[in-house]
C-alpha cells in the first residue's frame, strides 16, 4: 500500500518538476537564439519559480501521506498497516476537516480505484453531511448508496497519541469502516414484498337489499359483485374464498397492498355504482390485517373489519402491529330496517340490571342532551326492575343547566346525580356501569370508575374510533342510530318498561333525538320518527321541549357575531371564529355552525373558539362533506355530519389554519378518488 501511494507521489512529483525545467529551458534557449532578451528572461525565472514550488509541494505531499501511513500503523507497526491495507471490508480514514486521508485497497475498489486523495467525504457519499457525523460524538452509523451498492457504514472518531503534522487538528481522525448491505437489502424486501397481507371483504346490508329484489334482480346483482371481487382480487393476485353469502376471505402478497391504497381501493366506487343501478345502497366494508403472520392477520383483519363497520361502513380499514388507517367513507349511514339486534340487546340489558345491586350511569365530558338525555330515559327501567340509579353528575356543561336544574327539584331524583367521589364509594363488584354517547376511554369524566367496575354495558352511535373502551360485558354500537337517545327509546319499549317513562323522562329522551338531528334535518331515519312518535305517545309535550331551545339575548348576539365572521375557505366549506370566551360558549358555537348551514350553498361548517389551554372546534355538515374525517385529523372525532375537536396548547388563529388544511386535504383526496 505504501509503495504504490509513494508511487503515485513520485510520479506527481516527476512531472511537475519535468514542466518547471522545461520551462526554465525554453527562457535560456530565447535568450541566446533569439534577440527578444526580456521575455526569455522572464520563461527563466518563472521556470526556475515553478521548479522550486514543485518540489516543496511534491515533499509535502509525500510527508502527509507518510505520516498517515505511520498514523494507522503507529501503534503495532508493519503488521497493522499491512492488515489494514488488506482488511476485507472497505475502511477509510478522514481528517477533522472531512477530507480523505487514507484508504485501502477496497474502498479504492469501490471507485475504479480512483486517486481519492485531497477529495472529501461528502463529495464521495452525498447522502452523508459531515457536520451530522461529527455531531454522532464518538461513534456513529449511517447508510449510503454508491452505485448499485448499499453500504453500511460504521465510523468512530479517533483522538491520536500523537499528531505527525503537528497540527492540533490532526490530533482527531475519524474511521469508517464500510459493510455491504446489498444481498442483505434485496433478501429483505423480497421478504416484505412476499409477506401474506390477509383481507375480509364483507358485503353491506347485503339481507337487506337481497328482501327487495325479484329472483332475478338478485341473480344479477350477485353476479356483478362476484365479478367486481375477482377483478379487485386478480390485481393483486390474490387467493379469493367465500366464505359466506356476504363475505370473502382474500391472501395475497403485500407487494400489492400500495397498489391498492395508491389506486384508493377503486372496489368502493364500482360496488357503490352497482348499487346506484338499483337505488339501493350496495357497499362494501373491508378489513386488512398486515405486518404478521398469516394467523395474526387474520385477527387483525377480522378486528379491522368490526373497526370498518363501526365507523359506519364502506370503507377499508387497514391494521398492522401499531395502527389503524383508514380509506373511503364518503357514503352516509344507512338506517337498518331490522330490529333482531335491539330486542336481543333489550333482553340481554333487562338481565344485567336484575343480576346487579345498583347501576351507575356515566356519559362523556361536557355532556349534553342526548347522553343526559338517555341516562334520565333508562333510569326509568332501573327503577322498574327494583334497582337503585345513580347518574354521575357533570355540573361543568352549561349545555344541559336548565333540564338539570329543573331535574335536581323533583324529590323522586334526589340522590340520583353523584359525583365521582360518591360513585366510588357506592361502587361494588356487582353494579353495572352503563356508558352513554362515547366509546372513548379520554371522554369519560371517570376513568378511575371504569376501571374499578367489570360488569360495563356500552350504549353509542358515533363512528368507532381506534380508541374503544375494552371488555364490556354488552355493547350496543350503532352508527347508524340518530342518537345515543334514539337507541334507548327503543329499548325501553323492547324492555317493555316505556310506558312507565314519566313525561319528565320522555321530554328527556325526546330532546336528544332533537338536538342530535338539528329539529329532525341531520342523520334522519324511519325508526328515528317512530321513536319520537313513541315518545309522543307517551304525553311528552314538544312545546315545553321547544322552550328549553330558547336563548337569551347575550347568547343571541354572540351567535350572530360568530356568523358574520364566516369565510367560505373552499366551494361549499365555511369556517367562522370567535376570540372572546364567555358563558355557554360550546353551545353558541355548535348554534353558529347550524346556522352558517342555512347560507346559501354551504355545505360543511366549522366553528372556532377558545377554551382553557386551547381551541375547539364545532363541525357541522348537510351530508356531503364527512366533517367526522375532517375532524379526526385534528385528534377529535364524530359522525359524517356532527362532528368535533379540542386542539390543545393552540390559539384561535392557529386552528383555524389547521381546520382549513384539513379541510382541504378532505377534499383533495376526494377529488383524487
Amino acid at each position: 500500500m505504501k509503495k504504490r501511494y509513494g508511487n503515485i507521489v513520485r510520479s506527481y512529483g516527476a512531472l511537475a518538476v519535468c514542466a518547471a525545467a522545461l520551462l526554465a529551458a525554453c527562457g535560456i534557449c530565447t535568450i541566446f537564439f533569439t534577440e527578444n532578451r526580456y521575455a526569455g528572461m522572464a520563461e527563466g525565472i518563472a521556470g526556475l519559480v515553478f521548479l522550486f514550488a514543485a518540489v516543496i509541494l511534491a515533499k509535502k505531499h509525500k510527508e502527509q501521506v507518510s505520516d498517515y501511513l505511520q498514523l494507522v500503523r503507529s501503534d503495532s507497526g508493519a503488521a497493522t498497516s499491512n492488515i489494514m491495507a488488506n482488511f476485507p471490508v472497505p475502511v477509510l480514514v478522514a481528517h477533522i476537516d472531512g477530507t480523505v486521508g487514507w484508504y485501502n485497497e477496497k474502498l479504492s475498489e469501490m471507485f475504479s480505484n480512483k486517486n481519492l486523495f485531497g477529495g472529501t467525504v461528502e463529495g464521495l457519499f452525498h447522502e452523508l453531511k459531515w457536520s451530522d457525523i461529527l455531531k454522532a460524538g464518538e461513534s456513529f452509523e449511517r447508510s449510503v448508496k454508491t452505485g448499485n451498492k448499499n453500504y453500511t457504514i460504521i465510523g468512530r472518531l479517533i483522538k491520536e497519541k500523537t499528531a505527525p503534522s503537528g497540527n492540533a487538528d490532526d490530533k482527531y481522525s475519524v474511521y469508517m469502516y464500510f459493510f455491504d448491505k446489498t444481498e442483505e437489502n434485496e433478501i429483505r424486501t423480497l421478504y416484505e414484498n412476499e409477506r401474506a397481507d390477509v383481507a375480509v371483504i364483507s358485503i353491506d346490508n347485503y339481507d337487506e337489499i337481497l328482501q327487495r329484489l325479484t329472483d332475478i334482480e338478485e341473480q344479477s346483482i350477485s353476479s356483478q359483485i362476484r365479478s367486481i371481487i375477482g377483478a379487485w382480487s386478480a390485481e393483486g393476485q390474490a387467493m379469493v374464498k367465500k366464505t359466506d353469502r356476504d363475505r370473502y376471505f382474500l391472501v395475497f402478497e403485500h407487494q400489492y397492498l400500495k397498489k391498492y391504497i395508491d389506486n384508493r381501493f377503486d372496489i368502493l366506487d364500482k360496488m357503490r355504482a352497482v348499487g346506484e343501478q338499483i337505488k339501493l345502497p350496495l357497499s362494501v366494508s373491508i378489513g386488512i390485517g398486515t405486518s404478521g403472520s398469516i394467523l395474526e392477520n387474520e385477527t387483525s383483519a377480522r378486528n379491522a373489519l368490526e373497526m370498518a363497520h363501526g365507523r359506519g361502513g364502506d370503507q377499508v380499514s387497514i391494521k398492522d402491529d401499531t395502527q389503524y388507517n383508514f380509506y373511503g367513507g364518503k357514503s352516509r349511514d344507512y338506517e337498518k330496517s331490522t330490529r333482531v339486534k335491539t330486542r336481543s340487546v333489550a333482553l340481554a340489558l333487562k338481565d344485567f340490571i336484575k343480576n346487579s345491586d345498583k347501576v351507575i350511569f356515566m356519559g362523556h365530558t361536557g355532556a349534553d342532551y342526548d347522553c343526559f338525555g338517555a341516562a334520565m330515559g333508562l333510569q326509568r327501567a332501573v327503577r322498574a326492575l327494583g334497582k337503585k340509579p345513580y347518574i354521575l353528575d357533570d355540573r361543568n356543561s352549561p349545555a344541559i343547566a336548565p333540564l338539570y336544574e329543573e331535574l335536581r327539584g323533583i324529590q323522586e331524583y334526589e340522590g340520583m346525580f353523584v359525583d365521582e367521589e360518591h360513585a366510588l364509594n357506592i361502587a361494588t363488584p356487582d353494579t353495572l356501569l352503563i356508558v352513554l354517547d362515547t366509546h372513548r376511554p379520554s371522554m369519560l369524566p371517570s376513568r378511575l370508575l371504569l376501571s374499578r367496575l367489570s360488569k360495563i354495558v356500552l350504549i353509542d352511535h358515533h363512528r368507532r374510533s381506534t380508541e374503544f373502551i375494552p371488555n364490556c360485558s354488552l355493547m350496543y354500537h350503532e352508527p347508524y342510530a340518530s342518537s345515543t337517545c334514539e337507541m334507548a327509546t327503543e329499548l325501553m319499549e323492547y324492555m317493555n318498561l316505556g310506558g312507565s317513562l314519566t313525561t319528565e323522562e320522555a321530554e328527556c329522551l325526546y330532546t336528544g333525538i332533537l338536538m342530535d338531528t338539528k329539529n329532525f334535518i341531520l342523520k334522519t331515519g324511519v325508526r328515528t320518527f317512530e321513536a319520537a312518535s313513541y315518545l309522543r305517545r307517551l304525553g311528552l309535550s314538544t312545546v315545553d321541549v321547544k322552550k328549553m331551545f330558547n336563548i337569551n339575548k347575550a347568547d343571541y348576539d354572540h351567535k350572530v357575531d360568530i356568523v358574520k365572521t364566516a369565510e367560505e375557505i373552499a366551494p361549499d366549506i365555511a369556517v367562522a371564529k370567535c376570540y372572546e370566551k364567555f358563558d355557554n360558549m360550546k353551545v353558541v358555537a355548535s348554534q353558529a355552525a347550524d346556522e352558517i348551514l342555512n347560507i346559501n350553498s354551504i355545505q360543511a361548517s366549522f366553528v372556532v373558539y377558545p377554551m382553557d389551554n386551547g381551541a375547539g372546534v364545532s363541525a357541522r355538515s348537510l351530508g356531503s362533506v364527512n366533517v367526522q374525517l375532517i375532524m379526526e385529523a385534528l385528534g377529535g372525532g364524530g359522525h359524517m355530519t356532527v362532528a368535533g375537536a379540542q386542539i390543545k396548547d393552540t390559539g384561535v388563529d392557529a386552528a383555524v389554519e389547521m381546520v382549513k388544511r384539513a379541510a382541504l386535504n378532505y377534499l383533495k383526496e376526494n377529488k383524487a378518488n
